[in-house]
């Protein structure tokens, strides 16, 4: 079973590193603001869309959510050492931590039968990529569907509207790539030691 952590306490203290009460993330994030408090509390957990939009509105890249502040030339991970988020009967794995300069954020994704990214499509910097390992994912982008099988891949611009969804009866499994502009970490760790989440900002 993947490694659980606190992605609740991850966004409270992203907040308050940014300054921000939960109403004015919330407006940011266009989100409601009980919706951030009850993340914050990890009473629940939010879909991808949503996470992709607190993201967005903290200007960090997805993986701050999942990664530790680990970074090596090498990366070797277990199936139990893997952070993971559920929701919407959606699992989502970090399947790859940071090394230096690294351009792109793996993710392992679960869906269960009829679930979804969520209510709102996803944009973002970069591109994205998407290998289908099983069952079949459904993918609309810029508001054409694309139907992903076993050993289908999809690759597209990241700032077009996108969308996933499982609508079978079957359980369906991707990889999904995020690629985002390379830009080196090394001179914002230095300058800011005392924040560490700054170094994932896109």
């Amino acid at each position: 079973m993947a490694n659980k952590f606190s992605l609740g306490a991850r966004l409270r203290n992203l907040r308050k590193e940014r300054k921000l009460t939960q109403r004015e993330l919330a407006v940011q994030a266009n989100i409601s603001v009980n919706a951030v408090s009850l993340i914050e509390r990890n009473e629940i957990s939010p879909s991808v869309a949503t996470l992709q939009s607190l993201a967005t509105a903290l200007k960090v890249k997805m993986s701050y959510f999942f990664d530790e502040d680990i970074e090596a030339n090498v990366i070797h991970l277990s199936a139990s050492e893997r952070p993971s988020v559920t929701a919407n009967d959606i699992s989502i794995e970090s399947v790859g931590r940071r090394i230096p300069n690294q351009q792109f954020e793996p993710f392992l994704v679960t869906l269960e039968p009829n679930s979804s990214s969520g209510k709102q499509a996803v944009t973002h910097t970069g591109h994205e990529f998407v290998y289908c390992l099983q069952g079949q994912v459904e993918y609309e982008v810029d508001s054409i569907q694309y139907l992903l099988e076993a050993g289908d891949i999809l690759l597209f611009e990241a700032n077009l509207p996108h969308y996933w969804q499982n609508i079978t009866s079957k359980t369906a499994k991707m990889l999904l790539f995020l690629q985002t502009p390379d830009e080196p970490t090394e001179p914002v760790r230095r300058h800011f030691p005392a924040h560490p989440s700054l170094t994932h900002i896109e």
